[in-house]
C-alpha cells in the first residue's frame, strides 16, 4: 500500500500534538486513515485525505497525480469505511487532469450538473 508522505520527527509530533488535540471521533478517524496514505473510494479513484469530520465521513482530494480525471475536485461526506488503501498508479498508467484552470474547472462542473438534472448526460460525451 501507498505512503505518499513521510513526516520528519518533527512533524511526526506535531501530528500527533494535533491529533490528542481533536474530539475522540476524530481521532479515531485520524489514527485509522492517516492523510499519509493513498485510498481507492467506491468510484475506482485514488483519493488522499483532506479532511475529517465529526459524522464519521472524511473530505477526500481526488487529484491528476493518481487518477486520469475530467478536473480534480475535493469529495465530502465520504463514509471513512468505505475508503481501502491502495498502491501508486503503475509508470504505465495513464493520469493527469484535462482540466487544470480552477475556473474553467468550475465551469465544467457546474454545465454536468446541469446536464445531468436536464436527464442529458449523453451530451457530456
Amino acid at each position: 500500500m501507498a505512503t505518499i508522505k513521510t513526516y520528519t520527527p518533527e512533524q511526526q509530533a506535531e501530528w500527533d500534538a494535533w491529533v490528542a488535540s481533536r474530539p475522540p471521533v476524530i481521532q479515531r478517524l485520524a489514527t485509522k486513515y492517516p492523510p499519509t496514505k493513498l485510498y481507492r473510494i467506491n468510484t475506482g479513484h485514488r483519493v488522499v485525505i483532506y479532511s475529517y469530520s465529526e459524522d464519521g465521513t472524511v473530505t477526500v482530494a481526488v487529484l491528476g497525480k493518481y487518477n486520469a480525471i475530467a478536473f480534480e475536485r475535493r469529495v465530502f461526506g465520504i463514509k471513512a469505511g468505505e475508503l481501502v488503501e491502495c498502491d501508486l498508479p503503475p509508470p504505465d498508467e495513464p493520469v493527469g487532469a484535462v482540466i487544470d484552470d480552477p475556473e474553467e474547472a468550475a465551469e465544467f462542473a457546474k454545465a454536468a450538473f446541469a446536464a445531468i438534472q436536464a436527464g442529458k448526460r449523453h451530451e457530456l460525451n
